[in-house]
């Protein structure tokens, strides 16, 4: 007796898409803070580490990437 299944598992295995081989790696947008190694987000505060204080640039203004003005 013939599977009754075996034109439907036939077809399936046909058609169906495999997902997930677009990328090998994946990747963040975030630096490290070097003296504690903090993420850095890119909303945050850019010259200055907001975990342990540490000082990335020497100026007196905040800069941010995402400024909205």
């Amino acid at each position: 007796m013939a599977n009754p299944f075996k034109k439907t598992t036939n077809n399936a295995n046909i058609s169906k898409n495999i997902y997930g081989t677009e990328r090998e790696t994946s990747e963040t947008k975030t630096r490290k803070c070097p003296n504690c190694g903090a993420a850095r987000p890119a909303d945050t505060n850019l010259t200055t580490c907001d975990y342990c204080g540490f000082q990335f640039m020497d100026i007196k203004d905040e800069i941010r990437i995402d400024d909205q003005k």
